[in-house]
């Protein structure tokens, strides 16, 4: 018979690392959230994002990708947050391009910041960088300070970026895609979240437009969000929107694992372990038994 028990309130305080901004990129140990991947492998050797992760800590807002290069190539890489109304839409029939002239266009959601790092496939190295906010009609460059490090082998391997939180006004959330265009009048050719505007094989995606219509939603003050946890056979049921820092404990108070989940709208989260009565913890939520059934 399987059984599942009812919710115990109960709050306890977790203690998440934050993330050294070193090029090295450890999800487990950095406390990071996967906002998407795309383990299949594009046409484009130099070009070719793997995962892109974010966190928040220490007042900053920490953005890092990894990718599955295996040439080094010329080409930047990008980020996009849109935090507010207004922000850069960009116009194809006006030639209106993003802060390094790309050909990006966000008819849905307007950014409010970009940034920008250029990597030289000659040197092996980033060469370039842009920190750039939209403000009354066009770009602020450089407006604000950031931190960023990056991993080179045969093509930029990963990248870590930590901008403050104050620079962009101490949002709640932040809507955001990651991406790499090439050089000057170039569009997208590879993109997380990924959009079907950016096709990921053919030479023809370096120079049309972009209509960027996917994005995933940042929840950058983790202490605004609002969730909610129910027991399920196997784990839990989250709902809301927010990250979740997850712990799970045997009955006897031995925790066996944790888990750190981004959550936008309803999702179950089951554990793998041996068959028995756990209890899993969350900050703002409380406690919860669950039993294990096989």
């Amino acid at each position: 018979m399987k059984k599942i028990l009812v919710m115990v309130a109960l709050g306890v305080g977790l203690v998440m690392a934050a993330p050294v901004v070193d090029g090295n990129v450890n999800p487990v140990t950095e406390g990071y959230t996967l906002v998407a991947e795309n383990t299949a492998n594009t046409d484009k050797a130099g070009a070719d994002l793997l995962a892109f992760y974010y966190a928040v800590a220490n007042d900053s807002l920490y953005l890092a990708i990894t990718t599955q290069n295996s040439a080094s190539w010329d080409v930047a890489y990008g980020f996009v947050m849109d935090c507010a109304d207004g922000g850069y839409s960009g116009d194809p029939s006006a030639d209106t391009r993003d802060s390094w002239g790309r050909k990006l266009y966000f008819p849905e959601w307007n950014p409010d910041y970009q940034i920008y790092f250029w990597y030289s496939g000659g040197s092996g190295s980033i060469t370039s960088s842009n920190y750039n906010k939209y403000e009354n009609g066009s770009w602020q460059y450089n407006f604000a300070g950031m931190n960023y490090a990056a991993t080179y082998s045969n093509g930029l391997q990963a990248l870590e970026v930590a901008v403050p939180l104050a620079s962009m006004g101490n949002p709640e959330t932040s809507k955001s895609v990651a991406y790499i265009v090439g050089g000057d009048n170039s569009s997208a050719v590879d993109i997380l979240p990924y959009d079907s505007s950016v096709s990921l094989t053919g030479g023809e995606e370096w120079t049309d437009w972009d209509t960027i219509t996917t994005y995933f939603t940042l929840n950058v003050r983790e202490n605004g969000s609002t969730l909610s946890m129910q027991p399920i056979v196997n784990g839990v049921r989250l709902a809301g929107s927010g990250v979740f820092n997850l712990e799970v404990y045997s009955v006897d108070g031995k925790r066996v694992l944790t888990k750190r989940v981004a959550i936008n709208g309803t999702a179950d989260v089951k554990f793998a372990l041996k068959p028995g009565l756990y209890l899993v913890r969350e900050t703002r939520v409380g406690t919860s038994k669950f039993i294990v059934a096989r």
